[in-house]
């Protein structure tokens, strides 16, 4: 009985393993669009559009794609299965963008991406996205600004094995858990995941703690 559960284990274990690399290889580069044209993508986001005077950099935001990919990646949330993918608000000469780990086709380089806001909540391509701020002080925020810029430059590539006990790669949620922890060195502050015996960030864990205030949300 003990050998059937351990055996059990560790199959589970690497079934998520395999479906996480799966998931990572083709992440959030679904065919599904919304079939709006470049006018439709423009209306929809100026309705969508939150006011950049709300926002500021160190500002943590998460949106979900279109498609199955998506609603598949949303599962390893145990909460709340709002969202997909994560990143961070960086201000550059006063506009805004958003900093965030992904691999598959639609970043070859694997490299650390850096994108307009508009780009980042693109309609065709989402369902939703929300920004969420952090009970750091200003000298913190400016802090995870420069860490996550620092990370940017040096071209950080996205982890396709999805070890969070590495850090010369970094996927998306753990890219901004280890931000934070070199900011104020604490373990505790990002809760965890764990699903058979693997350690992961999922994105609830990052916005669903004492720690998060919701600041904008909007659904298309």
């Amino acid at each position: 009985m003990r050998k059937r559960t351990l055996y059990w284990l560790l199959g589970s274990a690497a079934l998520l393993v395999v479906s996480i690399v799966l998931f990572g290889f083709i992440y959030l580069n679904e065919n599904n669009k919304a079939d709006l044209s470049a006018n439709g993508i423009q209306s929809e986001w100026l309705k969508a559009q939150p006011d950049i005077n709300l926002l500021k950099s160190g500002d943590l935001i998460f949106r979900k794609g279109r498609g199955f990919i998506s609603n598949s990646l949303v599962l390893f949330s145990h909460q709340d299965k709002r969202y997909s993918h994560s990143g961070i608000i960086s201000f550059d000469h006063g506009k805004p963008y958003v900093l965030h780990s992904i691999g598959g086709e639609d970043n070859i380089s694997k490299k650390l991406r850096k994108e307009s806001l508009a780009s980042f909540c693109n309609p065709n391509a989402n369902h939703c996205f929300g920004i969420y701020r952090l009970d750091l002080n200003a000298q913190q925020s400016r802090k995870l600004d420069s860490i996550a810029n620092y990370y940017y430059k040096t071209g950080l590539e996205f982890d396709t094995d999805f070890d969070l006990a590495t850090d010369n790669k970094m996927y998306c949620t753990e890219f901004i858990y280890k931000s934070l922890f070199a900011v104020n060195h604490d373990k505790n502050y990002i809760p965890l995941s764990i699903v058979s015996g693997k350690t992961y960030v999922a994105c609830d864990n990052l916005y669903l703690n004492p720690h998060a205030t919701k600041i904008y949300y909007f659904e298309y």
